[in-house]
């Protein structure tokens, strides 16, 4: 049964609710009023449950607990409204529609709140009319999907050149945006036939990758949740281990298709792009809000570093560019000046070189930095940084340099 048949009376949304069918409306509120008129009003419309609390309530359960399909969540008091809406966006499936109410009557704050994908504001007090007035839209909008909605954050992971560790980071950037940003997250290897993704996390790919991007129109969500292989609560892989004989050629508007499918279903879509050689990684690193370049410090290293950053920056849509500096202190790596010089400012990131504890993490299909405190630390600042969130910039890479 659809959420629009249940808010507009088309069958009875009470004996739904009493058997547990249907969507459900999640609702945060500070105030003894508001919660009151809540379970007045929202019961007649659909599931609903009302929690004492803020919006840093909800981030807090919803990093714990599956989203609702429909979240209503309170910023009175709240200094920082608009991070805080991030913060929840980290948390909380894209596909969930968000009302917002406050004790501010901002015309400023209500556009910014729409801008980044929330479905209404109210002020409060709030009115029964109103209130059930935006429980209806928001459920409609739902239903008839009329709106795409929120997407989440496409991340594309791109080689400088072969062997300078993209699969890793790409990995371990996926784990770390599911475990420490507490994000759900899809990571996508698009080497369909030589991609190691499944391979360094233990998996074994489903086969039905190949047919997503060869008949893209027989898809649809179903079948995107067979093709993935569950590696946490957070964290799915698509992969797959295609015959190495065969010929297989990803139409861009295919993979295009697959990616957006996932992003209304993930707050994070990590796209392992290799070397962005073919036609479908090109299509995902223009179509990503960040593209993570990956390099290291050989001299044929930092000369394809500097190429490919500038290809990127040149061809990209607008998204934006993260570059990192892989097997920092690795040996035959040009020196710190010889360094800047060639990249002419410090890469964002750099990660340690540490091949024992990453080797022992690939043979038990773990991330390293589980084990090792020093990637583990550079890897939390990657990962907050694609994520959004602040973090200690303690300057790895600068400290090198000065070393």
């Amino acid at each position: 049964m659809s959420l629009l048949a249940t808010l507009l009376g088309d069958a009875p949304s009470l004996a739904d609710a009493a058997r547990g069918i249907g969507p459900r409306l999640l609702a945060y509120v500070a105030d003894a009023a508001s919660a009151a008129l809540l379970n007045s009003a929202a019961p007649s419309l659909l599931p609903c449950e009302v929690r004492t609390g803020d919006i840093r309530s909800a981030v807090r359960d919803l990093a714990r607990q599956r989203s609702p399909d429909l979240l209503l969540v309170d910023l009175s008091g709240v200094a920082e409204p608009l991070a805080a809406m991030e913060a929840l966006a980290g948390v909380c499936d894209p596909s969930v529609r968000v009302i917002a109410v406050g004790d501010s009557n901002d015309i400023g704050l209500y556009r910014d709140l729409r801008r980044i994908g929330v479905t209404d504001y109210l002020f409060k007090p709030l009115s029964r009319d109103l209130l059930e007035g935006a429980l209806r839209a928001a459920g409609a909008g739902a239903a008839a999907d009329e709106a795409p909605g929120r997407l989440g954050k496409l991340v594309a992971v791109v080689g400088a050149r072969g062997g300078v560790g993209t699969t890793t980071v790409a990995v371990h950037l996926g784990c770390w945006l599911a475990d420490g940003a507490r994000g759900r997250t899809a990571l996508v290897d698009l080497d369909l036939q030589n991609g190691t993704v499944a391979l360094a996390l233990n998996l074994r790919p489903e086969p039905a990758l190949r047919e997503a991007v060869e008949a893209p129109d027989r898809v649809d969500d179903v079948f995107m949740e067979r093709a993935m292989v569950a590696a946490s609560d957070r964290l799915s892989v698509l992969a797959a281990e295609e015959p190495v004989e065969d010929v297989i050629d990803i139409a861009p508007t295919a993979a295009l298709s697959v990616l957006n499918r996932l992003q209304a279903r993930h707050n994070y879509v990590v796209v392992d792009a290799g070397r962005a050689q073919g036609g479908a990684a090109r299509a995902a690193l223009e179509a990503a809000s960040i593209a993570v370049l990956v390099g290291d410090a050989s001299v044929a290293g930092l000369r394809d570093l500097v190429r490919l950053r500038a290809a990127i920056a040149r061809r990209a849509g607008g998204g934006r560019l993260v570059t990192v500096l892989n097997r920092r202190g690795a040996p035959g790596e040009l020196p710190a000046a010889d360094l800047m010089r060639t990249l002419g400012e410090p890469p964002e990131h750099a990660l340690p070189y540490r091949p024992v504890p990453l080797a022992v993490a690939a043979g038990v299909g773990e991330p390293a930095f589980r084990h090792c405190r020093r990637f583990r630390e550079a890897m939390e600042r990657l990962g907050a940084d694609i994520a959004g969130q602040p973090a200690a910039q303690d300057g790895l890479f600068r400290r090198w340099v000065r070393r």
